[in-house]
């Protein structure tokens, strides 16, 4: 597993284009995991299509590490009034940031299956696919938000957003 790789690269220069850091915690407040989003945007600019089981060791990680490192995190930012709390928060982001890089270097390395698959608009397709296999339902407000990080990203498509929506598997 490669730590520094294309896709941490992406992954930092994307979230932090302007108004894709607050979409991204608007849609993670909706369900969707960020670095998903990223690497679904990642791989549309590698001409890569997402499909499968792609990120499984990812999917794991995130579940069994990420997830709960950041619920602890929230308790801690719940008490940080007290100052006596802020060194313990600080060092939770930092774990969180690190157990994030661990998350996208095994993204990274399951890319490297999926096959070059030329076309337009893939990212929205990956975006498609991605709610499709993880069984979110797309609404409005998550349609306006993904607008904003595929728009950063370079990677709306023409018939926005009919475009996402007809995006099959």
């Amino acid at each position: 597993m490669q730590l520094q790789n294309a896709l941490w690269d992406y992954a930092l220069d994307l979230y932090a284009r302007p108004g894709v850091t607050a979409a991204c915690l608007s849609l993670q407040q909706q369900g969707l995991s960020i670095n998903r989003l990223l690497f679904c945007c990642w791989l549309g600019e590698q001409g890569r299509l997402l499909q499968g089981a792609c990120g499984a060791d990812a999917l794991h990680w995130q579940q069994q590490i990420t997830h709960p490192l950041r619920a602890l995190r929230y308790q801690v930012r719940a008490r940080q009034q007290d100052e006596g709390y802020q060194p313990c928060y600080k060092a939770l982001r930092q774990a969180e940031l690190a157990c994030e890089q661990v998350e996208l270097a095994l993204l990274h390395a399951s890319a490297e299956a999926l096959p070059i698959q030329p076309g337009i608009g893939l990212a929205a397709k990956n975006i498609k696919n991605y709610l499709c296999d993880a069984g979110i339902p797309m609404d409005h407000a998550m349609l306006a938000d993904i607008k904003v990080v595929l728009n950063a990203a370079d990677a709306v498509p023409e018939n926005w957003p009919d475009a996402l929506n007809a995006a099959g598997k």
